[in-house]
């Protein structure tokens, strides 16, 4: 009989980001069967995962969740939080965490809590450097690599699909300035007024110099982590943007490569979420990074990827920086292989031979 491993601390399909980093690590484990349950009514379609029900008892587990440990409530612990360590008791020693964020609000007694179960498991790999730091001064044996999705590699299917969605829109790819949103919330604190006349005032600059703005609906999960409303109130405001949207095109791909295929193909890239930005390096184009978090900070510093935090952007006096992007050029298969090499590291420290 064959292993199969369980992916815990999973959120939702409905994320493109996080949908990425589940096909990701389906495919780094593929010499077992992995599965997964989700929240979603109708998940997104994830190649070579099982969703089920219910996972059950695994050969090993892998807790994915990239910002997962948010605890809601400072000071103390939420229940959210507390379910979450809890899914990593189920085999402390055949568990490993892999490419997480520990966010802002964990701290005080929600880290020491997370801290003393990460020392138990049997690998700890995380995705920014300030993660690294804290868990290493915690006592935490941490390894520091990159996002999962590094790892994903762009096709030329996906190339092909995005350039006909592009074309559908009355868009060319070449005057293209693909740009992602998100709403604010108190997990990831911004401003939600500020950042919509942020990025109505980005649009009309980008539209003046001859590019086509085009908003990138990267979500349609729960609460604030859904992108559609924010994109049609600056819509509204600026008659002339497209809204490239995965979730409302009819195609065979995994939402995540048909979005990998758009960034690989447009002009600009503009990066507010996260993973606008890695899956855009992982296909080997440089975005204008745009952060609001430990995460995204981490890329423009650790990469040097041209960006600066949303709270000191200013449209008025970037867009020459931001036009610059367009004949840069990254170089993802070191960043790769890197990612490949850390997650058999962790792999083969966790799952019994």
């Amino acid at each position: 009989m064959g292993r199969t491993i369980g992916l815990v601390n999973t959120y939702s399909t409905l994320n493109i980001g996080d949908a990425a980093i589940y096909s990701a690590l389906t495919a780094l484990a593929s010499e077992a069967k992995v599965v997964a349950q989700f929240p979603d009514l109708e998940p997104q379609y994830i190649p070579g995962l099982q969703i089920l029900p219910q996972i059950g008892t695994c050969d090993a587990y892998i807790s994915v969740g990239g910002d997962i440990f948010n605890n809601a409530r400072e000071g103390l612990i939420t229940k959210a939080f507390i379910k979450n360590l809890l899914q990593l008791q189920r085999k402390p020693r055949h568990t490993f965490v892999f490419g997480q964020s520990i966010p802002r609000s964990c701290h005080g007694l929600s880290f020491q809590a997370l801290a003393f179960c990460w020392r138990r498991l049997a690998a700890v790999c995380v995705r920014d450097a300030e993660s690294h730091k804290r868990l290493t001064q915690a006592g935490v044996k941490a390894i520091l690599s990159f996002d999962v999705a590094f790892s994903l590699c762009v096709s030329e299917e996906a190339k092909t699909i995005a350039k006909q969605v592009l074309q559908a829109l009355d868009v060319p790819p070449e005057s293209a300035a693909l740009i992602s949103l998100r709403a604010f919330d108190s997990m990831y604190s911004h401003d939600n007024q500020q950042f919509q006349t942020q990025l109505v005032t980005l649009c009309r600059h980008l539209y003046k110099q001859g590019y086509q703005p085009v908003l990138l609906i990267q979500s349609q999960a729960y609460g604030a982590d859904n992108d559609l409303a924010v994109a049609e109130e600056i819509a509204r405001q600026v008659p002339e943007l497209k809204i490239f949207n995965p979730f409302s095109v009819t195609h065979e791909l995994p939402n995540w490569q048909l979005v990998m295929g758009a960034l690989a193909i447009c002009r600009l890239i503009v990066a507010i979420r996260y993973h606008t930005a890695v899956l855009a390096l992982a296909s080997g184009k440089v975005p204008f990074n745009l952060y609001y978090s430990n995460k995204g900070k981490d890329l423009t510093q650790r990469l040097g990827i041209p960006g600066c935090s949303l709270q000191q952007f200013n449209p008025d006096t970037s867009i020459d920086a931001i036009a610059a992007t367009a004949n840069q050029t990254f170089d993802d298969v070191a960043i790769r292989q890197q990612v490949q090499q850390d997650f058999q590291t962790c792999y083969s420290r966790a799952v019994p031979t």
